[in-house]
């Protein structure tokens, strides 16, 4: 298994907390026409996000303080020496589309990255681990027409934690349940 995956690594209230807090009709999530809406990825399939934090700056100050808990236990327990650089809530509604996953992508080409994702809420929708990554490989990889091979995959399961590095491929897939609901992640060396 690639993935490291930790389940209950917050207490069952603050698990309900955050499932309440971020399944609230206060949260502000946005319609992206593309999972992959950055400078050099395009494509992929629409999705919702709300963005928390991005370097050093708290854009849901509610949702970043109530995760303050989270992150601090992921640091402290699993990765010392790392901090947040990014945070964003995933939002996918059901899909009756027939392929296996979404577009494969990365969360950042420099090394020494670690990506979590946090599903607050039980669902459909795996999210699936490559072996490729976007260093090293030497080759531009056509994420559309690439023969991808999961290596490993993680249901998600309230209060699950599941920690990778930032510049491998993963992917997550259709969901059936009414909502496929997550938290990324993305932390570097706090040298960096």
């Amino acid at each position: 298994m690639k993935f490291d995956v930790y389940d209950d690594i917050i207490s069952p209230t603050y698990q309900d907390v955050l499932e309440s807090l971020l399944c609230s009709p206060d949260v502000s999530w946005s319609w992206q026409d593309s999972m992959d809406n950055g400078q050099y990825l395009k494509g992929g399939h629409p999705q919702f996000v709300c963005d928390i934090f991005e370097n050093g700056r708290a854009f849901d100050t509610a949702i970043y303080h109530s995760m303050i808990g989270l992150l601090t236990k992921i640091v402290d327990d699993i990765i010392p020496n790392y901090r947040p650089i990014r945070i964003r809530g995933i939002l996918h509604t059901p899909r009756v589309d027939g392929f296996r996953h979404y577009p494969p992508h990365t969360d950042t080409t420099a090394a020494g990255g670690m990506s979590a994702i946090y599903y607050p809420t039980d669902s459909t929708g795996d999210t699936y681990l490559f072996e490729e990554s976007d260093i090293n490989d030497n080759v531009v990889i056509d994420r559309f027409k690439h023969l991808w091979e999961p290596i490993d995959s993680v249901t998600p399961k309230k209060g699950r934690v599941i920690l990778f590095p930032s510049n491998n491929y993963h992917a997550g897939s259709p969901t059936t349940s009414d909502r496929r609901l997550l938290i990324n992640i993305n932390f570097f060396p706090k040298e960096l």
